[in-house]
């Protein structure tokens, strides 16, 4: 055993004492899509942990998955608190993000529909730092708005001078200073604990010839070999096609289009205001797509516990993620079962979380593994769209191919 190694801090899971919930991290709601009471549960986590230990902060909630017994939205309830987002997910740091060729991918999308002409006012809802409208051009009105404030006040530092135009405001309620032409919001209505009350905000500030484009990921492709599976826990709605159309008609918005990606998960759609359609019809099809979804699901989480069984059980191992992905390993699979006795270290590229521990295992920066004999001990790679990249710095960093495990296959990101 290389000496060095011995002075590394390793950690048995959950060897760190104080973490705790709130009941202030979540609220009941009616359903998102009809407005119904009533629901059947679907999946549950009683302690789920949002990534780093605090003794100060609650970092636990309960996860429960519903399927609506009216419409068959399915959805999270109870849902985050804007409290909850705060205290739950200030840590996501890198852990999230879009392809880089998704935005030039809407970019071209907008363009040849005729939705970047010169003059158009354009509203980007959920901008986050402004990224996407600092993209257009500037012969555009370009306006967005956020609730994340340091995103807001990060973007205005970046773009203020550009001619990027950012506002900090709830999405149910903000002012905004024109009628917008067009408004895109994309992958962010699956976030929203009342998307109903955002699109008929919306619709208010929009005039007659305004066109709205939202894009969600659907259950109808949600079939994904990663262990987190499609009931992403940052997400409060889980739209199916139908669920989603029902709810833009609720809004008073008429869809002009509709595109399921061929690359990802996307379902997008192009819509303009028309009629408020007061009744939510249900759909028994999505009532057997979430049976459809969980054989699938299950049947994934059985193949990655057949790979975790069949690794030789070290007494060391070094776990390259620190974000929910982890927690999906402690919470899904037999990993942490398998060798009660086992010791661990964490590590992750992310400076939000180095320093920190998750479930009593420290997070360190990556160039720690130059420091580890691997005679006993693995590299399990805690990531699913960044797996094979990870795997390729793993052996940049000296850690022999033979002790880099991995869960998947094949990644298919979206």
């Amino acid at each position: 055993m290389n000496n060095q190694a011995l002075t590394l801090p390793w950690a048995k899971i959950n060897s760190f004492v104080g973490n705790h919930t709130n009941k202030a991290l979540t609220a009941h709601r009616p359903c998102p899509i009809c407005d119904g009471l009533y629901y059947r549960t679907l999946l549950v986590f009683d302690d789920f942990q949002y990534f780093s230990d605090s003794k100060e902060q609650p970092k636990r909630t309960l996860i429960r998955e519903v399927q609506c017994q009216s419409c068959q939205a399915v959805y999270l309830n109870p849902c985050f608190t804007p409290i909850g987002l705060d205290y739950l997910f200030k840590e996501a740091g890198q852990s999230y993000g879009s392809t880089e060729e998704r935005p030039q991918e809407q970019f071209n999308w907008l363009s040849i529909r005729g939705l970047l002409d010169e003059g158009i006012k354009i509203l980007d809802v959920g901008c986050y730092e402004g990224g996407l409208l600092s993209n257009l051009p500037t012969n555009l009105r370009r306006i967005g708005v956020d609730i994340d404030a340091s995103s807001i006040a990060k973007g205005q530092e970046k773009y203020g001078s550009k001619g990027v135009e950012l506002i900090h405001g709830a999405f149910e309620t903000f002012q905004c200073p024109i009628e917008p032409d067009v408004i895109v919001m994309f992958h962010v209505l699956e976030h929203l604990a009342n998307p109903y009350e955002v699109l008929k905000h919306l619709r208010s500030i929009s005039h007659n010839d305004t066109r709205l484009v939202i894009e969600v990921p659907t259950l109808e492709f949600g079939k994904t070999n990663d262990i987190n599976g499609f009931f992403s826990v940052q997400h409060m709605t889980h739209f199916s096609e139908h669920s989603l159309d029902a709810l833009m008609a609720r809004s008073g918005w008429l869809i002009l289009e509709k595109q399921q990606m061929e690359v990802y998960n996307g379902y997008r759609i192009l819509a303009k205001p028309g009629a408020f359609c007061v009744k939510v019809a249900g759909d028994e099809a999505d009532r057997l797509r979430v049976f459809e979804y969980f054989e699938h699901y299950y049947r994934n989480l059985t193949e990655v516990a057949k790979k975790i069984c069949s690794w030789s059980n070290p007494t060391r191992m070094v776990i390259w993620g620190g974000g929910s992905h982890s927690e999906f390993l402690y919470q899904v699979t037999p990993l942490f079962q398998q060798n009660p006795d086992r010791e661990y270290l964490v590590v992750d590229s992310d400076p939000v979380k180095q320093g920190k521990s998750w479930r009593g295992l420290p997070i360190l920066h990556p160039e720690i593994l130059k420091k580890i004999s691997w005679d006993d001990c693995v590299l399990l790679v805690s990531s699913y769209g960044g797996q094979d990249s990870i795997a390729k710095a793993a052996s940049i960093l000296g850690v022999p191919d033979s002790a880099i495990k991995k869960l998947y296959d094949y990644v298919n990101v979206y």
